[in-house]
């Protein structure tokens, strides 16, 4: 089991994942993410399902695979359909994340459906495995109510806060470090893929968590009919939010 999220964002596109793989009597630590790059193109996905599954279907992308062509978005969709196609059992349930950015057209998000297998587009963000239930979708309501598309720094920082609460609420399933992939345009509009994985993830949770903190804290404050709220402290905790997300950024 897993959670495994993504993003559609104005300049790219962001899928991130927990690290915990579960067995029957076991657990272990490793990323549920990759990266493909071919010619006139990148993409990232993640997997929720069968570990085993996902090692087949990696064997079987990497067969199909030339980093040396051009593709299309209608190629890559098709070769992962036949990937997953070779790869997953009858009525297994096995889902994939994947998005992509191809020169001179808008990023594109896309997730699997079980067999028969199906690509199908995704709008904004999309949740699989353990995400699919009442915590994530209410997190994906409150997210999908702000208009507009984020960016990939916004969504990196939306992908990790999503995560680390499946983690606080549901452990026994989801849990270790996180992985968070992005595919988005450089300087020179050439796409790149960057990576946050779980060494660096601890720090960006406890940032999230403490914002989180302040934000319920300014809730309850102006709620409060008896005591009246000082912006001074919650200024002062905006700001030091606001320079770690700049130097993020930068």
């Amino acid at each position: 089991m897993t959670i495994g999220v993504g993003f559609l964002c104005r300049d790219g596109v962001v899928i991130g994942a927990d690290r915990q793989i579960t067995g029957a009597s076991y657990t272990f630590p490793e990323c549920k993410l990759g990266g493909l790059a071919w010619k006139n193109g990148s993409a990232v996905f993640g997997y929720s399902g069968s570990r085993d599954t996902h090692q087949l279907f990696r064997q079987e992308l990497g067969g199909r695979f030339d980093s040396r062509t051009e593709m299309s978005e209608q190629d890559l969709c098709d070769l992962v359909k036949a990937s997953l196609e070779a790869s997953l059992q009858k009525k297994e349930q096995f889902f994939l994340l994947l998005g992509m950015y191809l020169d001179g057209r808008s990023p594109r998000l896309f997730m699997s459906t079980p067999a028969p297998v199906r690509i199908l587009n995704v709008n904004q963000c999309e949740v699989i495995g353990y995400g699919d239930s009442p915590l994530s979708r209410s997190l994906i309501g409150r997210f999908k109510a702000t208009p507009g598309l984020v960016s990939v720094h916004q969504a990196r920082i939306y992908a990790v806060r999503f995560i680390s609460e499946a983690k606080k609420y549901d452990g026994q399933y989801v849990g270790d470090g996180i992985d968070v992939y992005s595919v988005e345009t450089g300087g020179t509009g050439a796409p790149q893929i960057r990576v946050l994985d779980a060494g660096a993830s601890p720090a960006w949770e406890e940032e999230v968590r403490i914002m989180t903190f302040w934000m319920d804290v300014l809730f309850n404050k102006l709620t409060d009919k008896d005591n009246k709220l000082s912006l001074d402290q919650f200024t002062e905790r905006m700001n030091k939010f606001r320079e770690w997300s700049d130097k993020l950024s930068s």
